[in-house]
């Protein structure tokens, strides 16, 4: 007899499989220290598409869902990664002059991007918040089609997920670099988060648009 999967177990495995590939995310750019700038790299499409995939659809027991699931991940985050990019010029601009109407015209925005939403010495990611809005909607749609699930909630939550990933992760990993004295801690925790928060909002909208069971 079939027995659902209860959302908490089911989120912490996703947040398991995509805070892994995270990891693995910021061990690469960490590994590309101090030259790599632009941190949406083919390893995150690689790693989190991978392993998030997988955790997603492993209580199925279906191979072949498991198998649709990777692959609509790796073809989401690739497709949401490439078109975030060729916008990224304009998606920056206005990702960068929200922030600033968001914390009182700016006065606020200079010396917390400059500490907290991005990464020593130069890497974006904070302040690429609409970029990561933009990719994780694709994202999220790229599940909806290969898993047959409701596109609208699947696209918010991708894109709602990966952008407040992107502005809270590098502030707790940011604190805790400097409390450890490491910038590979800074790396390692802001994108294991970033992959954790993304998985639990993909995963979220997974169970509640299908049927988990084991």
């Amino acid at each position: 007899m079939d027995q659902k999967i209860s959302l908490l177990k089911y989120v912490l495995v996703a947040a398991l499989g995509f805070g892994l590939g995270g990891f693995l995310w910021g061990l690469f750019l960490y590994s590309r220290f101090p030259k790599l700038e632009y941190p949406l790299h083919y390893i995150a499409i690689i790693a989190i598409g991978l392993f998030g995939g997988i955790s997603l659809s492993i209580f199925s027991k279906n191979v072949r869902k498991i198998i649709m699931s990777v692959i609509g991940g790796w073809l989401g985050l690739l497709v949401g990664f490439l078109v975030s990019t060729i916008f990224s010029y304009y998606l920056f601009l206005y990702g960068v002059y929200i922030l600033s109407v968001v914390s009182l015209n700016g006065r606020i925005l200079g010396s917390v991007l400059e500490n907290m939403i991005n990464l020593e010495p130069n890497v974006d990611v904070g302040v690429l918040w609409l970029i990561f809005l933009f990719a994780g909607a694709i994202t999220g749609l790229s599940y909806a089609l290969f898993l047959k699930l409701k596109i609208w909630a699947m696209i918010w939550r991708g894109g709602v997920g990966f952008a407040l990933a992107s502005l809270i992760s590098p502030v707790i990993g940011n604190i805790l670099g400097d409390v450890l004295n490491s910038t590979a801690v800074s790396y390692l925790v802001t994108f294991s988060l970033i992959g954790i928060i993304l998985g639990i909002f993909l995963s979220w909208g997974v169970y509640t648009k299908s049927k988990v069971v084991t």
